[in-house]
Formats: structure tokens, C-alpha cells, sequence
């Protein structure tokens, strides 16, 4: 049996037991909360998607302590979840990426035009700054209280592209834009999302990049500039916008797969 593991119930998750239950697929639930307990885990398959990306790490290393398997894997989980090792990950395996800096204080780095500041770890387009100077850097640096940082590239308008990946196949995608006045393309953040064809460039970029970080399942982030450029790759990726936008069954196909698994 697969089972589910959340800590809050978000649309992707009634989707994943709705979809379930249309394939007959038999699907237990269980909801992680305050406490995570390391050793009360069957061997089995854990389809983990929590909000808290470190509960779910924890919780996919508990389960692959216990004999189980998690999706997506603990190392997964953290390589996507930190962008900066993420990063080299996906330029190890040949992909282009931005060219980026992490900072650990302040540095003397170049602002060649426009940057983007972020924290090595974060979602929904949050502790994202745009700099253009030396001194609007300073000021984040200023403001940014220890944590880790990184200063990215500016790469074309802030538009990408958002490919579902699962098992080594592409499939969905939606392009991003910016709302007026911003560069963040987040749907969270009121970006409009467009369908968007997956062709064979798009697809080895997305594929290769799921496997660059070992994720059997990832929403990966394309920027679109001069060429295509791997930005992130989303290791519990929300996908009820990637749903409204193209009608594709993202769930079903998940449920599909992760089942699969549990056969083996």
C-alpha cells in the first residue's frame, strides 16, 4: 500500500486521494504533526508532501531508516531544498544555469546590471530581492539577519517555464509571466500561467535535471533568456495551478507511478 504524508491538506494532497481513489489504487493517509517519530515507520512506499520542506526531509529519512521508501528521497529532498547545492548539482550533470555567487556576509562581488538576491532556501517567490547597485546589495545584506544567500544573474524578464517531471517523463508544462511592476512569475504571487508545448529541448532539460538531484518526481523552473536556463528544481512541488492551466491529471499520473513502485 502507498501512503500519503502531510502535515496540512492542500489541494494538490485531495487531489492525489481523489485521483486514488479513481484508479483504485489503495492509498492510506497519515498526517505528521508537531512530532516526528523516527522509528514508528513500516517498511513500504511514502509519497511525502508536507508543507514544511525540513518536516518532510526528516520524515523521508525516518521512513528510509525504517526499511521504507520515501518519494521523493531524503538526499532529494535536501539538494532541492537548498538551491546553492542544487545548483552545482545541475551544473555537474552539463546544464546551463545562472551565473551565481552565495553569500555567506558581505563580499565584493560585481552587479553587472540587474540581480537577483535569495535566500538559499525558500518558496512562493519570498526573500527574493532585485538589485541593481552595490549599495541596494549592502542593504539586503544589512537585512538578510545570517542567513545564506545568493546573488543570481538576471536572466531575460523574470518570465519561466514550470516542467512536471515524474519518472523520467515531462508531463506537463506551463509558462510564467510576471504580473505588472514585478520579475517574480510565481503563480503564488499572481503570475499568469499559460499552457507551454514541451518539445525534446525542453523535456532532456526538465528530465535531466530531475535526475541531476535524484528526484523521482520535481517541478523544475526554466528561465528563459538568450537560450533556456535551469533555475530550481522543486523537490514537494505544488501543482493545482499547473492543473488549471494546461487540464492535465498531474495526480493521476503521480498516483500512477508512485503505485508502480509499491509493486515492485
Amino acid at each position: 500500500m502507498v501512503t500519503l504524508v502531510y502535515d496540512v491538506v492542500r489541494e494538490e494532497e485531495k487531489m492525489v486521494i481523489k485521483a486514488a481513489e479513481q484508479l483504485g489504487v489503495a492509498l492510506a493517509v497519515r498526517k505528521v504533526g508537531e512530532a516526528v517519530d523516527l522509528s514508528q515507520w513500516t517498511p513500504g512506499v511514502y509519497l511525502v508532501r508536507t508543507l514544511s520542506h525540513n518536516k518532510g526531509i526528516i520524515t523521508a529519512a525516518a521512513v528510509e531508516g525504517n526499511g521504507g521508501v520515501a518519494i521523493n528521497s531524503t538526499s532529494a529532498m535536501y539538494l532541492c531544498w537548498n538551491k546553492a547545492i542544487a545548483l552545482t548539482k545541475l551544473r555537474a550533470a552539463g546544464l546551463p544555469t545562472p551565473k551565481t555567487s552565495v553569500l555567506f556576509g558581505s563580499a565584493d562581488v560585481e552587479i553587472g546590471g540587474r540581480a537577483i538576491v535569495k535566500t538559499v532556501s525558500g518558496s512562493w517567490g519570498r526573500k527574493v530581492a532585485l538589485v541593481t547597485s552595490r549599495e541596494e546589495l549592502e542593504l539586503v545584506l544589512k537585512s538578510a539577519e545570517g542567513e545564506v544567500l545568493m546573488l543570481q544573474e538576471m536572466v531575460g524578464t523574470g518570465e519561466d517555464i514550470r516542467v512536471f517531471v515524474i519518472n523520467g517523463r515531462a508531463v506537463a508544462a506551463m509558462r510564467r509571466i510576471p504580473p505588472a511592476g514585478d520579475w517574480r512569475s510565481n503563480a503564488a504571487r499572481g503570475g499568469a500561467t499559460v499552457p507551454q508545448a514541451i518539445d525534446s529541448e525542453l523535456e532532456e532539460l526538465a528530465v535531466k535535471a530531475a535526475e541531476a538531484v535524484g528526484a523521482f518526481y520535481a517541478g523544475v523552473d526554466i528561465l528563459i533568456g538568450d537560450g533556456l536556463y535551469v533555475n530550481e528544481v522543486n523537490g514537494i512541488p505544488e501543482f493545482k495551478a499547473l492543473v488549471r492551466a494546461t487540464g492535465v491529471d498531474v495526480a493521476g499520473a503521480l498516483v500512477r507511478e508512485v503505485a508502480a513502485l509499491e509493486k515492485r
